[in-house]
């Protein structure tokens, strides 16, 4: 079964809010270090590994690290289960919540100078107006964010959700989800028009230097430098502080008792979220510290 391309979609745009966050390179650094990292449970290891969710081709390579612990993991606990696709992953509920309601179009929702800067973009990536005409703010931001990234080389299917569901697949390991699609599509349908507005608004506003914003975090993540990316993720929240902690560190509170039950396994499990979810304060590495548990980072 091929992983649905609305899956793979969402995941990576999840992960690519703003400045496209914590996309990049999986390269090892001079200092050997990633954002990956592995908790000891009573009988068991727990590996945590930063997700990249859109990778360029030739920078696909998974850490031997990452290799290592992944063939030790008896499951694989992802936000999503790519492999799993649902009857409604491109129809029904899950598709109509991307849309505005009948009758209505981007036109009217938006008003005259912002629709003006959205069909500029539009045109600049090759994308005819009607295509997005009667999509919802958020989602007509993350596809002109998706097309930019693609268009500088950047593909879902190299990214590491994607290797780690390959392998998964070819090994007939478990793969268990933290959520599903209509959850992750919710925390953006669920906005409010004025803030799907300003989350619009903000991403045409960035895309002309999303390449090079993507490049700083690259570097930062190469170096394993979990300070700089702490430091981004801190501008990123400035910008949106609503949707940011909606989007991670509501999230990270309710992955919480999940991941540590896993700690009471008997067997390894390696578990794979979006990188900017186990960095900082509220970040599940930090959430596990505050529980008395001892993460190592490698």
């Amino acid at each position: 079964m091929r992983p649905s391309r609305l899956a793979q979609a969402v995941t990576a745009w999840l992960g690519l809010a703003g400045v496209a966050l914590l996309a990049g390179a999986v390269a090892r650094a001079d200092d050997a270090r990633h954002v990956f990292w592995e908790v000891k449970g009573a009988h068991n290891t727990l590996y945590l590994v930063g997700s990249v969710h859109l990778l360029k081709s030739g920078d696909s390579a998974l850490p031997p690290e990452i290799q290592q612990a992944y063939r030790h993991s008896a499951t694989l606990v992802m936000e999503l289960n790519l492999n799993d696709e649902s009857a409604n992953a491109l129809t029904g509920p899950t598709a109509q919540s991307t849309l505005l309601p009948e009758g209505q179009s981007l036109s009217q929702a938006l008003g005259p100078e912002l629709y003006a800067s959205l069909l500029a973009h539009s045109r600049r990536l090759g994308l005819p107006a009607e295509a997005v005409e009667h999509f919802q703010p958020w989602f007509a931001a993350m596809v002109l964010e998706q097309l930019t990234l693609v268009q500088a080389g950047y593909e879902s299917g190299a990214g590491v959700d994607m290797q780690l569901t390959r392998s998964a697949m070819a090994d007939h390991k478990p793969i268990v989800a933290l959520e599903t699609m209509d959850e992750q599509i919710g925390f953006f349908s669920h906005l409010a028009p004025a803030e799907q507005r300003d989350f619009l608004r903000g991403t045409l506003k960035d895309l002309d230097t999303a390449d090079s914003d993507t490049a700083a975090v690259v570097r930062a993540w190469q170096r394993g430098d979990v300070g700089e990316l702490e430091r981004l993720f801190r501008e990123e929240r400035a910008d949106s502080p609503q949707l940011m902690r909606l989007l991670t560190t509501d999230r990270n509170r309710r992955w919480l008792p999940r991941i540590i039950a896993l700690l009471d396994d008997e067997h390894d499990d390696m578990v794979v979220v979006g990188a900017m979810h186990l960095i900082g304060d509220d970040g599940l590495v930090a959430l596990l510290k505050r529980r008395g548990y001892e993460p190592v980072q490698h």
